[in-house]
């Protein structure tokens, strides 16, 4: 879904991503490290919409990873140098990750996103939140049988 691919476009060797600053730090009582990126614009893949237009900014923000099972936890991100004829002068986003019980396994998935957009010159800001929660398992069984040729006879 949009959740993993902004996890592999920060993490894929094509945006040559650079991260620094590595730290220990904790998120949802949970050790982690924490690194700073920045993925230039030429090897961007974060597309920003607004009034008709289009673009592809550079972006930077942080990662946390859980110390214990390298899982992603936490994504934070920011287009920088945004250029003067977009609409938009600020755009970030974050999500967070959580270990969410589906049946009788455990899975890393989204638990929170907000993304917050400003028009440019103005005091005038788009904010969307979105909490993923009733995470469901379903599943069926079937099996196909076929009647030999004797016994349709």
């Amino acid at each position: 879904g949009e959740f993993a691919s902004t996890l592999q476009a920060i993490l894929s060797p094509a945006s040559d991503a650079l991260f620094t600053n590595k730290k220990s730090a904790t998120i949802e009582n949970r050790p982690a490290w924490r690194y700073d990126f920045m993925i230039e614009q030429p090897r961007s893949s974060w597309q920003v919409y607004a009034g008709g237009s289009r673009f592809r900014p550079a972006y930077g923000g942080s990662i946390w990873i859980d110390k214990e099972t390298s899982r992603v936890l936490r994504i934070e991100m920011d287009a920088r140098r945004i250029p003067n004829e977009f609409p938009l002068d600020h755009v970030e986003s974050e999500v967070d990750y959580g270990f969410v019980t589906i049946g009788t396994k455990k899975y890393v998935l989204p638990t929170h996103s907000e993304s917050l957009s400003c028009n440019r010159g103005t005091t005038e800001c788009t904010r969307n939140a979105i909490d993923f929660r009733n995470y469901k398992k379903y599943g069926a069984d079937s099996s196909v049988t076929f009647d030999s040729p004797a016994a349709s006879k």
